[in-house]
């Protein structure tokens, strides 16, 4: 038969580890324990006026969140923890769960910000090409791959360039020319930790940014400022332009040869 013999329980402490997060059985039982050190699972069956079987339920669950042990005895023992050792330990395993949630979340909702179908952006002019790279050469966490003319930058191009290798990010870069007028530049951007290579060509630019994000620009031959620059949002076309650099990559020359 069902024991009929229940404990008077502290019910302030019982509605206080509720809002801690634990059910009201598994609160009743850890506050029995408390007041009395330690219970066997017939004692806390009496008390509780619940099934044995329904304790070991509970005990065990309780063990896990760190507010008993259970005893090598038989029947078997159930001792409490200290409630200051108890809860302060739940509650910053709790706080350790939620921050690994947060950071889950985050990613998901960042891989969110870069949604996989196409978003392009159409812009003008060599000056807002530079300020582009700029920008998703800042926000670059694994890799960034160029071919260019090997043109003058600005100081603010060269800065950002520094930035990304101190802070891991590999690049690699491929100049269509290598001249005197450019020689000087690439090899300080050798100097600087970037690899770079030739291989004779023009009339466009490629950037690609950790694989997610890749800028096509087509300039004018007769003014290389004259520019179209298509900024293509999708993690599928810019996987394919890191494809078809590693080729160009390949059979593109060390500087010096």
């Amino acid at each position: 038969m069902k024991p009929q013999h229940e404990a008077k329980i502290d019910e302030e402490s019982v509605q206080t580890l509720i809002t801690l997060g634990l059910s009201r059985d598994e609160a009743r039982c850890y506050t029995l324990c408390l007041s009395q050190g330690s219970l066997k699972a017939g004692d806390l069956a009496s008390q509780m006026d619940i099934y044995a079987n329904a304790v070991y339920r509970v005990m065990d669950r309780l063990e896990k969140k760190g507010f008993v042990v259970s005893l090598d005895t038989h029947p078997t023992t159930f001792q409490a923890i200290p409630a200051d050792i108890a809860v302060s330990s739940y509650i910053n395993r709790k706080q350790q769960q939620l921050e690994e949630m947060k950071t889950r979340s985050l990613q998901q909702f960042s891989r969110q910000d870069h949604p996989t179908q196409t978003n392009v952006d159409i812009q003008t002019g060599k000056n807002q090409m530079f300020e582009t790279y700029i920008k998703l050469a800042k926000q670059a966490k694994q890799e960034i791959c160029i071919i260019s003319l090997g043109e003058p930058v600005s100081d603010e191009i060269k800065l950002t360039n520094r930035d990304a290798l101190e802070r891991g990010v590999k690049m690699f870069f491929i100049s269509h020319q290598y001249t005197k007028e450019n020689q000087q530049l690439l090899q300080s951007w050798i100097r600087m930790g970037m690899e770079v290579r030739h291989m004779q060509g023009g009339g466009f630019h490629l950037q690609i940014f950790d694989r997610k994000i890749g800028v096509l620009t087509a300039n004018n031959p007769k003014n290389t400022a004259e520019r179209t620059s298509m900024v293509i949002y999708n993690e599928g076309i810019a996987s394919v332009l890191r494809d078809y650099f590693t080729s160009v990559w390949e059979k593109a020359a060390h500087i010096g040869e």
